[in-house]
């Protein structure tokens, strides 16, 4: 088994709201979060640090909130907000 870090739509929005209060080079449209459905974990698939101050990450929302092709989406987080994503447990 192998673990992942997610996202929850709140956690997704409330890491959202900092990416654009601090102008990060990866955020989301706010309208397009609130048409997510609740109580549904959203795996961060890819990471990488960014900028020796932030960790870039692809997040798959598999959802039409963001339109038929956008099944992944980036954002760019503090590393203490990544660090302190929930993680789970997946099968290799």
């Amino acid at each position: 088994m192998s673990k992942i870090k997610y996202f929850t739509k709140d956690t997704l929005i409330l890491a959202n709201n900092v990416a654009v209060a601090t102008k990060r080079n990866r955020s989301l449209y706010e309208d397009k979060l609130e048409m997510l459905p609740e109580g549904v974990r959203f795996p961060v698939g890819f990471t990488m640090p960014h900028n020796d101050c932030e960790m870039r990450l692809q997040i798959t929302v598999a959802s039409d909130a963001f339109g038929k092709d956008m099944g992944r989406i980036w954002l760019d987080v503090p590393f203490d907000t990544y660090n302190a994503l929930p993680e789970c447990e997946v099968p290799e």
